[in-house]
């Protein structure tokens, strides 16, 4: 098993953000991949979003990050939640981590809800989101172009009010 730290991000960990950040996009048959935005963590680090950043050792293996600009209806107190780690690094508690750590810190920062969206044959994010108190609320058929073809895409959503930590364990610094 793994052994890996938490942190939240800051400036210093951008330019290992970035590359995660592209390899998480650059699969084509993810959901990911059909975003219009590619997922930028400079934007998300001026915006003051919050951000994970899971790292082995100093090596950054993952991070998960509550992203406003893709909340419902844009409401400000909403967010939508994104995880990754790296594929060799699955299984091993740190996209569990890094979820349980971001519900902690959105929390703080004053967000009410999250919500995450998957394949719905994405077994290992529908766990991962099951296992951090995530509930499934609907599928919306055909709602995104993967591959030449069309999927369905299920909504997650968690109320972070009802997180189970009140603080996060890690701090900004």
């Amino acid at each position: 098993m793994s052994t890996f730290a938490l942190q939240r991000a800051s400036d210093r960990h951008l330019e290992r953000l970035q590359p995660l950040c592209a390899e998480a996009t650059a699969r084509h048959a993810g959901l990911w991949s059909a975003r219009k935005a590619s997922f930028d963590p400079g934007v998300w680090l001026a915006a003051h979003a919050p951000v994970i950043v899971v790292l082995d050792g100093q090596t950054p293996i993952g991070f998960a990050a509550a992203l406003t600009e893709g909340a419902p209806l844009g409401f400000p107190k909403n967010a939508e939640a994104v995880v990754y780690v790296s594929p060799a690094q699955r299984k091993h508690g740190a996209g569990r981590a890094a979820m349980s750590e971001l519900l902690a810190a959105a929390r703080t920062m004053g967000v009410w809800k999250m919500v995450a969206y998957t394949l719905p044959e994405d077994a290992g994010a529908r766990t991962l989101l099951e296992r951090v108190d995530f509930r499934e609320v609907g599928v919306l058929a055909k709602h995104v172009q993967v591959e030449g073809g069309w999927k369905e895409v299920a909504i997650h959503e968690r109320l972070v009010l009802a997180a189970r930590r009140s603080r996060p364990s890690i701090s900004d610094t």
